[in-house]
């Protein structure tokens, strides 16, 4: 079992990411930038996301032990169908200190997540991390929620970044619903979008609603042509999150319709509903 080691107010840190996709890179950048060693495990990774984790400054780990040897916080960021299986490495390693779990699941997943971690004996912080990749200008939220002590540790590591945590309450599940509440809102007006782009372009008047994209609040209307090919890019990654999503819904007493709708509209952009759910192994690097 790996050492619990407590990290230090305003100490290097050493933390663990895993699988640094196109977020979890930045994310690392970050810490990297704040005067902390952030470890990746590039076995079996891409070139793409070997090329990422250079240019962010990670450390690179052949292995589970190496990579958890020494280290303090955990922070997994993945596409929600990776998230179980990202626990399950790091419990499998006997980590013991501080897992954040950042990825955009539904309670009853992140109540497994919790469970597998706290086996081995981790504190678990549950997260989520709302707005684009972190840089200079952006507005990236961290939430967090759980151990007030463990999240509060978790929030200082971003001192100086440009991302910005925000400690939303002690309930496990509340950082999570969050930022799917805030993913349901936003995501949802980009498919809805696309949907219609394509009523509009089946009356050959995609033109005239792209014009209304001059209104306040319609300026994606204005966009639709990247709107449809960005959709086909992240539909295998979206999907599983609006299945979350409509599972939280549910929870919640409230109707997942729309959540659902947006599953198979996102399966139909990515090419089919079995893109839409690509095994985990494959979403963890996003490569």
């Amino acid at each position: 079992m790996s050492p619990k080691a407590e990290p230090e107010s305003g100490a290097r840190t050493v933390v663990a990411l895993l699988h640094p996709g196109a977020m979890g890179a930045r994310i690392g950048a970050e810490l990297v930038r704040a005067g902390h060693e952030v470890r990746w495990l590039d076995a079996g990774r891409s070139s793409a996301t070997r090329r990422r984790a250079d240019e962010a400054g990670l450390t690179s780990t052949g292995d589970v032990a190496a990579l958890l040897n020494g280290t303090q916080v955990v922070v997994s960021v993945c596409p929600p169908q990776g998230a179980l299986d990202v626990a399950g490495v790091v419990a499998g390693g006997g980590f013991s200190g501080t897992y954040v779990d950042a990825n955009p699941v539904s309670a009853a997943t992140l109540s497994e997540i919790t469970a597998t971690v706290q086996r081995a004996g981790a504190t678990f912080v549950d997260g989520g991390i709302v707005g684009p990749p972190p840089r200079d200008g952006g507005l990236t939220h961290f939430y967090l929620a759980g151990d007030q002590s463990a999240a509060s540790t978790v929030a200082g590591l971003f001192s100086g970044t440009d991302v910005t945590p925000m400690i939303v309450g002690t309930e496990v599940g509340a950082a999570s619903a969050a930022k799917q509440a805030y993913a349901l809102f936003n995501k949802g007006r980009i498919v809805l979008a696309a949907l219609a782009a394509d009523l509009a372009e089946s009356h050959g008047v995609l033109d005239v609603l792209a014009a209304e994209g001059e209104r306040a609040g319609a300026d994606i209307l204005a966009e639709l042509p990247a709107v449809r090919d960005g959709l086909a890019e992240v539909g295998w990654r979206w999907g599983p999150e609006f299945e979350e999503i409509a599972a939280s819904l549910v929870a919640a007493g409230a109707d997942p319709a729309l959540a659902r709708a947006c599953v198979h509209l996102l399966g139909r952009a990515a090419g089919s509903a079995e893109e839409v759910r690509r095994p985990s192994t494959q979403a963890q690097g996003e490569p």
